[in-house]
């Protein structure tokens, strides 16, 4: 369960409020959801995109994190998934 319920959340207390520490932001959740199973993880975050990038030995993993940017976004429309899975 998330501290925060969307990213509106988050600005309204004053964390985020530039891309940079929200990607930062981004990056910690997944990696407590997906419980470190995304290797070189990098989060792009923009008002117009956000890309997930690093690697994953399984594809659950792989949904985990893109569940996990999706839970805090409302829906973010324009959710870029790069992890590759190898």
């Amino acid at each position: 369960m998330p501290l925060f319920n969307s990213l509106s959340d988050l600005r309204r207390l004053g964390i985020g409020n530039n891309p940079q520490e929200l990607a930062q932001y981004l990056e910690g959740h997944i990696n407590r959801i997906a419980n470190g199973r995304i290797r070189d993880l990098h989060v792009d975050y923009s008002e117009e995109r956000i890309i997930l990038q690093g690697r994953s030995r399984t594809y659950h993993a792989k949904q985990l994190a893109h569940q996990a940017v999706l839970d805090l976004t409302d829906g973010h429309p324009l959710l870029a998934n790069q992890i590759v899975v190898s």
